[in-house]
């Protein structure tokens, strides 16, 4: 009864995990690498809980078989450990920067403590670093147990640093509930290796990825679909708490419309215009600051909100994202080329509120739209 005390948190989490992963497995699109991490997450933590209780169960028992079987389960219970908390990582990195802007070479440098546990894990049963088990069929631990534990925290405490510090590239209502997302299964691992006995890391863990799967269902609404900017209801609501809340708000406003996306659409299929528009934001995004923010406020038009207290801001940010465009059509192979009009103005107490503002950027925007054009016609006359 005892034993089953234990153990009961984890078959409960393994249940509804197991239950999450199936239904995320049916309606997520794995296609994508946010959707994959979080899927082959949800799997390894209910691994993971399943190995733990089993080792609980076999402990001390007397039959002759059950030392070797909790050896070989010790052995894939710390060395999955820190693999889950790195694909931890990988999943939040995939939610604060969708472009994926951490390099292949920080991911395998940041990969080097899984290989370093694999290697004290794998010769743990013979020199008992991280744990053993003794001629009773006893778990202990083992001397450098603490390290191995401190690498599995490195990965949560490192994600819950790249939540805090880059929370304004994510929508407001999902950051704080990922802070918590976060935060539990450390909590949970910390009281497990101060209370020894009690289970209750890798259940925190797995009651956490079930709220992820919730907040992955609702950044379907946050996002885009198509490019994987914001959308337009989430940036206008971010916009405005953005005014209400702050006494001196200053920020930068732009508007870009994508020239020629119906020509593109009609002369090369709508799957070439859908191509356009990711390539656009990719390049956009490349150049922008990560407190900046971009949203699809139309078929072809982006707001972008800079966070700057300054023209000369603004007007270094469009010429970057000009720059951007210029060399993708440089070397783009493609016969059309990337060009946008751009609207761009300070939000300050010179605007009444952010429609006034939103108004007087589309009519910049519009009036570089004819500029571009009445010098295209020109150009055409000449020749």
């Amino acid at each position: 009864m005892d034993v089953y005390l234990k153990v009961d948190l984890n078959f409960a989490a393994m249940i509804m995990l197991g239950a999450v992963c199936l239904i995320a497995w049916k309606r997520l699109d794995l296609k994508e690498q946010l959707n994959k991490a979080f899927l082959i997450s949800g799997v390894i933590i209910i691994l993971e809980m399943f190995f733990e209780a089993a080792t609980c169960i076999i402990n001390g028992r007397p039959e002759p078989w059950t030392a070797t079987v909790s050896v070989l389960l010790h052995i894939c219970l710390f060395a999955m450990a820190p693999i889950l908390t790195y694909y931890w990582y990988r999943m939040i990195c995939l939610w604060v920067f969708p472009e994926d802007k951490i390099s292949k070479r920080r991911n395998l440098i940041l990969a080097v403590p899984v290989a370093v546990n694999l290697v004290l894990t794998l010769l743990s049963p013979i020199y008992g670093w991280i744990f053993y088990v003794d001629n009773e069929n006893v778990y202990h631990r083992g001397p450098i147990f603490l390290l191995s534990i401190l690498i599995i925290y490195f990965y949560f405490l490192y994600s819950f640093t790249l939540i805090v510090h880059h929370r304004r590239k994510i929508v407001k209502e999902e950051w704080i509930p990922l802070l918590v997302v976060g935060i539990l299964p450390v909590i949970g691992g910390v009281l497990q290796s101060v209370f020894y006995g009690i289970l209750l890391m890798w259940s925190c863990a797995g009651f956490s990825m079930v709220i992820v799967y919730i907040f992955l269902q609702q950044r379907m609404v946050h996002l885009d679909d198509l490019t994987g900017a914001w959308t337009r209801g989430t940036f206008e609501s971010f916009i405005s708490k953005r005014v209400k809340h702050r006494r001196e708000c200053v920020f930068g406003l732009v508007l870009l419309d994508i020239d020629g996306l119906k020509i593109i659409n009609d002369r090369y299929g709508h799957q070439e215009g859908d191509y356009a528009l990711r390539t656009i934001v990719q390049l956009v995004k490349g150049v922008l600051k990560k407190s900046d923010i971009i949203a699809r406020t139309g078929g072809d038009e982006f707001l972008i909100l800079l966070d700057c207290k300054t023209r000369e801001r603004i007007e270094q940010a469009i010429s970057r994202i000009h720059t951007a465009l210029s060399q993708y059509n440089a070397v783009s192979k493609k016969e059309y080329i990337l060009e946008c009009s751009i609207g761009a103005e300070l939000f300050d107490s010179g605007f009444v509120d952010v429609d006034e503002l939103m108004d007087h950027v589309d009519k910049l925007m519009y009036q570089n739209k004819r500029k571009k054009k009445s010098s295209r016609e020109h150009v055409n006359k000449m020749e």
